[in-house]
């Protein structure tokens, strides 16, 4: 016999972390590819790692994370 059903607000979108990805730096959003690849020129491994991250999970530009793996294959290791 069930006597209640309970379950805090927003229960019903499942249990799971939510993860937040800020931007890779300021005014990234606004930048379009040209600028990004420019800039990717002498980022550091992090700020790669930070735009593949960002770009995953927001804007999805195909040329954009071609362009950091490209980036990633000439770190040096």
């Amino acid at each position: 016999m069930l006597v209640a059903e309970f379950a805090e607000e927003g229960a019903e979108d499942g249990a799971g972390a939510e993860v937040h990805v800020n931007e890779p730096w300021e005014d990234y959003s606004r930048m379009r590819v040209p600028e990004v690849k420019d800039r990717l020129t002498g980022a550091t491994t992090a700020e790669l790692a930070a735009v593949q991250l960002y770009e995953t999970t927001h804007r999805k530009r195909a040329s954009v994370l071609q362009a950091v793996e490209g980036r990633m294959r000439a770190q040096p290791s």
